[in-house]
């Protein structure tokens, strides 16, 4: 399941939850399974929150480690 489809489903559910005529087992059943798709988007948030991390942490180590690009243009000598 992708992240959009679990949202996706979970309007669905709300809107279902949300109708006065809902039966009580079956109200137990969709309960249970939007349980299941918010720990489904909040884990797949927390991997994304860390890969992000990850490639920012990235960058800036290679931006900290690349010659300034005036010192990379200047040869030292004068013109």
């Amino acid at each position: 399941m992708r992240y959009g489809q679990a949202l996706d489903e979970l309007e669905e559910l709300l809107e279902e939850l949300e109708e006065a005529d809902i039966d009580v087992d079956h109200l137990a059943d969709r309960v249970a399974r939007g349980v299941e798709l918010v720990r489904f988007c909040r884990d797949r948030l927390a991997v994304v929150t860390t890969d992000v991390d990850q490639v920012v942490a990235d960058l800036l180590a290679d931006a900290d480690g690349a010659p300034d690009a005036e010192s990379a243009d200047d040869d030292g000598q004068d013109d």
